[in-house]
């Protein structure tokens, strides 16, 4: 029994001590690794195996590296000369773009053969994870041969880990990509909600860059594992995207560089560009992988290290405004082509070759657009407060313009009180003569026989009358207008038989001149146009003498159902001088040298306001010396069968 007990915690010792081996072994780099290049890709194990060792060149650097080939590489190592072989280990080839990954390992003379890569089934992988790796056992202790092509960049790196290192580099990965992952996507969504509220073209297309290229880097590490299904349709899944990539960073650099400002020739060649990527693509799905991803990939240089350099030189030789960023980020690409090909520095972070398009190298991008989004934020708020000011301004300026209006008004409103002033004392005036002189008459006629007292009565209460016809016309003036047909010709010759006595009074003659076109029947205010002739041939009358005044009425048809009435007032009388036509326009104005005349200044006045009111104007013609003319021009309605007839 004490033996047993004695047995079985040696046998736990040993298992902890075994496990503690295990779990203390680090990852081993390979460093003594032959290679060998199958140009044609067709050579079998048998054919590498009778190769001569001098076939297998030795590698100066722990991996593999090779671009754009048609060629299977195929590394060879022993695990005689790995250490601690007690444990369970894990093989990892290298980059997870690897398409066909086959391990040839030697166990008891006879040789297994394991592989992964997106030829073939996930089913058929030994572990389906994003970066493929075989499992090599203790009783593993020969020669390992491994075959690795690749449609893209080829990188082959093989690394034997424990299962524990295994495990704790995957966390760490897991762990690294995760961070990498979470805060680029957090600033990502952001700058596409701000971009889109505040409709900054250059923030959207830089998330739109970046989120794209999220997509592509995660597509080149092996994410599709998650998806099983779409890792047969690997390539041209990375095709998509890359193009979709591509386009997205055009367009940024067209908004950052501001191309739409410049000659039309460099918009076409962006455009040229992309279609260029596009075709490239096409070429490495359809035609030759090698030749096709070689064109790709000098079309990215050729964009990335000269184009954008060029652009911001012409775009700053033409006085484009840029931002800082549009000078930043064609800077920060040329010191990345000098570290990465001039130095060749693969020690710096993102420049080694198994640093190209890794989870990782998302952060760059993901500052950029942090930098992007608070520099488009500082532009918002700084043209925010310009709008204020500019608002302020107009606000100052309307208030200025509000001011000025109301000093206006208050201005126009005292001259029209003093006019109304100036306006009810020459009524009261021009009213009591007429009634005082009634007033003396009828005493006269009381005290006295005189028969022609009643005769300067009624001329008195005459005048009187006309004044205050002349004021109810001129309040009434403002009235809508109020067309209704009638006799047109009939009208006018009303108007001439009441006008032509007082043309005889002062010796005058009175002619109307009535076109042949005049129409008989139309639509028209009678009423004023009854003020306006009248007012118009009665100042003829008073200021003519022993002359000629004349009414000259003609049409000119402006459509089927209508016509313009064009009327001219002419006389042989004094004149008014130019300086004083527009002022005797306004009320109570009168000319000089004529105090002898009867008259309220309101005549002309009452005229203009009628004619605006019927929607036309007074037009005064004269020299001050002989004669004046008064004409004016109204468009009148037709009755419908006069409108049928001209129709």
């Amino acid at each position: 029994m004490m033996r047993l007990a004695l047995l079985f915690v040696l046998l736990v010792v040993s298992e902890m001590a075994v496990a503690t081996v295990c779990a203390d072994q680090p990852p081993a780099r390979l460093e003594r690794l032959t290679a060998f290049e199958d140009r044609g890709a067709q050579l079998r194990l048998e054919q590498i195996l009778a190769l001569p060792d001098q076939a297998f060149s030795n590698l100066e650097k722990s991996y593999l590296f090779a671009n754009y080939t048609h060629s299977a590489y195929w590394v060879r190592f022993s695990l005689a000369d790995v250490a601690s072989r007690e444990c369970v280990r894990w093989l990892t080839v290298g980059d997870p773009r690897l398409n066909d990954i086959q391990v040839f390992i030697q166990r008891a003379g006879q040789w297994q053969r394991m592989h992964a890569g997106s030829v073939y089934p996930p089913e058929e992988w030994p572990v389906l994870a994003r970066q493929p790796s075989f499992p090599l056992h203790a009783e593993d202790d020969g020669s390992v041969l491994i075959r690795a092509t690749s449609r893209s960049a080829l990188i082959v790196e093989p690394i034997l880990w424990s299962s524990q290192a295994m495990l704790m580099q995957r966390q760490i990965s897991a762990l690294v990509d995760g961070l990498s992952l979470g805060i680029v996507l957090l600033v990502v969504p952001f700058s596409l909600v701000v971009g889109g509220i505040m409709r900054s073209p250059l923030l959207l297309a830089h998330a739109a860059t970046v989120l794209s290229y999220i997509v592509v880097t995660c597509v080149l590490n092996g994410y599709l594992t998650h998806w099983p299904v779409l890792l047969p349709w690997s390539d041209v899944i990375r095709s998509l995207v890359s193009v979709i990539s591509f386009a997205c960073f055009l367009g940024y650099a067209r908004v950052l560089l501001h191309v739409r400002h410049l000659p039309r020739y460099w918009g076409l060649l962006y455009g040229a560009l992309l279609v260029l990527f596009i075709g490239s693509h096409l070429w490495t799905l359809l035609l030759d992988h090698a030749q096709g991803g070689a064109f790709t990939d000098l079309l990215r240089r050729f964009t990335v290290y000269l184009l954008m350099p060029l652009t911001l030189l012409v775009a700053w030789y033409r006085g484009v405004s840029l931002i800082w960023m549009a000078w930043a980020v064609p800077l920060l690409y040329l010191v990345q082509f000098f570290m990465r090909y001039v130095l060749q520095a693969d020690q710096v972070i993102w420049q080694s070759r198994q640093d190209f398009f890794s989870l990782s190298s998302i952060v760059p991008g993901g500052v950029m657009l942090t930098c992007t989004l608070l520099t488009e934020l500082y532009r918002s708020r700084k043209q925010a407060k310009r709008a204020c000011g500019e608002l302020e301004d107009l606000r100052q300026a309307e208030q200025g313009r509000l001011e000025g209006m109301v000093q206006r008004r208050t201005e126009q409103l005292s001259e029209s009180l003093r006019a109304r002033g100036a306006m009810l004392a020459r009524i009261t005036h021009d009213l009591r003569t007429p009634l005082l002189d009634i007033v003396d008459y009828a005493r006269r006629l009381v005290a006295e026989s005189r028969h022609d007292y009643p005769q300067r009565i009624a001329r008195s209460a005459h005048r009187q009358l006309a004044l205050i016809d002349e004021l109810l016309e001129f309040s009434h003036s403002e009235q809508p207008q109020h067309e209704v047909p009638g006799d047109l010709r009939l009208f006018l010759r009303e108007i001439a038989e009441e006008v032509e006595p007082l043309a005889r009074r002062h010796a005058n003659d009175f002619e109307l001149h009535l076109a042949a076109d005049v129409p008989q029947q139309v639509s028209a205010d009678f009423r004023r146009l009854r003020t306006v002739l009248l007012n118009l041939l009665g100042n003829a009358a008073k200021f003519t003498r022993n002359g000629r005044i004349q009414l000259h009425v003609s049409c000119l048809p402006r459509g089927v159902a209508a016509l313009s009435l064009q009327l001219q007032v002419a006389d042989t009388g004094p004149g008014i001088h130019p300086d004083d036509q527009q002022r005797l326009l306004q009320p109570f104005e009168r000319g000089a040298g004529v105090e002898a005349v009867e008259g309220s200044g309101l005549g002309l006045a009452i005229v203009t306001q009628a004619l605006q009111a019927m929607g036309s104007r007074l037009q005064v013609q004269s020299d001050g010396v002989s004669g004046s003319r008064f004409s004016f021009e109204l468009n009148l309605a037709l009755p419908g069968e006069r409108a049928g007839a001209l129709a």
